[in-house]
């Protein structure tokens, strides 16, 4: 199993790269250490005082290295005094299982210790930048290169935990600040290998320069208002113009029965729409008198 407790990470910075060192003394365990992109890497490993002490490093299960013949790689080196094993211009092919195998003169292991060493790319400078929001809130975006990358916070020395922000954990890479908050701002970007941090220097955010974005928003959603209710109203006059019920017609039949006697017939219609009829002439109501035989 891997034994995360074990490991001790220095990080020194160097001309030529990060410098990264891991503790893999501990027996029979696979202890996890980390080494930095172009960086050198020192790995300890168990070693015997005693020259008769034959040693064998391999990686992936394939000889690197042992204290009877040169290494084929120049990069890599091993003090048995020391029991360090260096490796320089560390690249991502350096990533995989090391182990270290130690026999006495009669051929008895009486060592025996792993490491996985996994290669990073290391922290770049961050950039900072920040944006006022509508109602005062600060936001403020850090971003930087490297792998594996974890974010932390702080405002004038102090953590910015969650009561001083309003979205965002103080572990993501933007935060969102509450109105009102200025001080300086530190975001510090880390991971396994190396880290890095950038200042910004926060003051309150002028709300009152956002009022009149907002105030000509509200202008146009009026004025958008207004023109949709004009159409309606045009519209609904002209439907209702156009279709309204027509009035009754009452149509009146006369006969002449006798001298003096005149009998009245009437027809009623039933309302239904009305025809419009383009006239110049009056309605009128014509009755024809008939006379019947007695």
């Amino acid at each position: 199993m891997l034994n995360m407790g074990a490991v001790l990470l220095l990080l020194i910075g160097v001309a030529d790269g990060v410098k990264t060192f891991c503790d893999a003394t501990e027996p029979h365990i696979t202890t996890q250490c980390f080494g930095s992109l172009g960086g050198t890497v020192e790995v300890v490993l168990p070693t015997r005082t005693s020259q008769d002490d034959y040693y064998r490093l391999k990686k992936n299960n394939v000889m690197i290295f042992h204290n009877r013949s040169e290494t084929a790689d120049s990069r890599y080196s091993f003090i048995v005094s020391t029991g360090i094993f260096t490796i320089k211009g560390v690249n991502m092919k350096d990533t995989g299982e090391y182990s270290m195998e130690v026999h006495d003169a009669d051929g008895k292991q009486v060592a025996y210790t792993k490491c996985y060493l996994t290669i990073e790319a290391p922290v770049s400078s961050p950039l900072l930048s920040r944006e006022c929001l509508s109602r005062g809130q600060q936001r403020v975006s850090c971003s930087a290169g490297g792998d594996g990358l974890h974010y932390s916070w702080s405002l004038d020395g102090l953590p910015l935990n969650d009561t001083r922000l309003l979205s965002g954990p103080g572990s993501a890479s933007d935060v969102t600040l509450e109105p009102g908050r200025s001080g300086l701002l530190t975001c510090s970007v880390r991971n396994n290998v190396s880290h890095a941090a950038a200042n910004i220097t926060l003051s309150a955010c002028d709300v009152a320069g956002h009022v009149p974005i907002i105030a000509g928003s509200l202008s146009a959603t009026a004025l958008l208002l207004i023109v949709a209710l004009g159409v309606y109203c045009a519209k609904k006059h002209k439907t209702s113009k156009d279709t309204t019920e027509a009035e009754d017609a009452t149509y009146a039949e006369v006969s002449v029965q006798g001298e003096g006697e005149v009998e009245y017939a009437a027809v009623r219609v039933a309302p239904g729409p009305r025809r419009t009829l383009e006239t110049n002439v009056d309605e009128c109501v014509y009755t024809q008198p008939r006379r019947t035989r007695p």
